[in-house]
């Protein structure tokens, strides 16, 4: 049964209380592990592009996988959770909410996770936080597997450019084009588990 939404300024206020967090921790931690964020941080237009580019192919796969989730094992588990739990929060959201949720997202969570937690910790294990982090409960696993494998997506963007503006840009903009999606594009589908009831 799909979940029931919550109100445009509660998602809001939730989110911005939450990123906010997150880059409070991240600033605290930086400057508590001597972390100098400055020189990964300067933007580069060609890598503000690159990112952009990556957060556009992270979208598409994520929607391939959607499409696959139609038949196939783990992956109609992710597409239900996408479609009956993810998409209903949003549907109060306006187009700049959308894009407000998409920038704070992608802006906090990179300076932590990759920016301060994964200088710290490494790539894998940065993924695995980062994946647990989208994971609230083994129910939603698959969209915790899937988080483990955007996050190493982003990492190794970040090891090899050494700047936070490739995995700051592609988590925006995937998020953006995303979250429009799930906004705009989608009806929820009944999860396999159900289909019988």
């Amino acid at each position: 049964m799909p979940i029931k939404s919550i109100d445009r300024v509660t998602l809001l206020n939730i989110t911005i209380i939450l990123e906010a967090f997150l880059l409070s921790a991240a600033t605290v931690w930086s400057w508590v592990a001597s972390l100098p964020l400055a020189p990964s941080m300067a933007p580069q237009p060609r890598l503000i592009l690159i990112g952009s580019a990556c957060g556009a192919a992270m979208a598409l796969i994520s929607f391939l996988l959607l499409w696959l989730g139609k038949s196939v094992g783990l992956l109609s588990h992710l597409r239900a959770i996408m479609l009956n739990e993810i998409a209903p929060l949003f549907v109060e959201l306006t187009w700049a909410d959308v894009l407000l949720v998409a920038i704070v997202s992608g802006f906090c969570e990179e300076v932590l996770f990759r920016g301060v937690i994964q200088s710290q910790c490494g790539l894998l294990a940065t993924s695995i936080i980062f994946g647990l982090f989208h994971c609230p409960s083994l129910k939603h696993i698959s969209y915790g597997l899937w988080a483990v494998s955007a996050g190493l997506v982003l990492g190794w963007l970040y090891q090899i450019t050494g700047n936070l503006w490739v995995p700051i840009m592609t988590h925006m903009v995937s998020n953006a084009i995303s979250l429009i999606f799930l906004r705009y594009g989608v009806k929820p589908v009944v999860p396999p588990s159900q289909s019988g009831e």
